[in-house]
């Protein structure tokens, strides 16, 4: 009996303590919880929008759309600048990269081989589309709103509240 009591307070007392140290050893403390990157709110902040007007800048963002308020067109501008990747840095991302291309190569190559064979069944069409798809408007999107709602909009895009 007296060892299930041991246990007990053990359990009880011993758990958290060891918890408490645990969370506060130098490794912990590195970390710097909540120092995430945040490109939606730090643009929501620096050109102080509120939540109506950032699903209005986000929405053009991802559509590539152009907005009629200068305030809005500047935090679109920001927001997709944010959202473009950066060339990679480290070598885990640059062996990401590699092997994206990789993959993207070895399934073009496989579609060509396919349609030179002439099996089309063999064809992976549906990686094909939605890679495309995908690249296209992940791409395209972002790229077309900077271009849209830079201070010098093309003549062709009328904004998108008078459409």
């Amino acid at each position: 009996m007296t060892w299930a009591i041991v246990a007990v307070v053990v359990l009880l007392v011993g758990l958290p303590l060891a918890a408490v140290w645990w969370s506060r050893r130098a490794f912990w403390s590195r970390l710097r919880a909540g120092r995430d990157r945040d490109p939606f709110g730090d643009t929501m902040r620096r050109h102080r929008l509120g939540p109506a007007a950032m699903a209005r800048v986000e929405n053009a963002v991802v559509w590539g759309m152009r907005l009629a308020d200068p305030a809005e067109r500047a935090a679109v501008v920001d927001l997709a600048r944010a959202g473009q990747s950066a060339p990679p840095t480290t070598r885990t991302r640059t062996l990401a990269v590699l092997v994206a291309v990789a993959w993207l190569t070895a399934v073009v190559a496989g579609a060509v081989w396919a349609t030179v064979e002439g099996r089309w069944g063999d064809v992976p069409w549906t990686t094909l589309v939605i890679t495309a798809v995908a690249g296209w408007w992940g791409v395209a999107g972002p790229a077309r709103a900077v271009r849209r709602n830079t201070d010098h909009p093309p003549a062709d895009h009328p904004p998108a509240d008078q459409r």
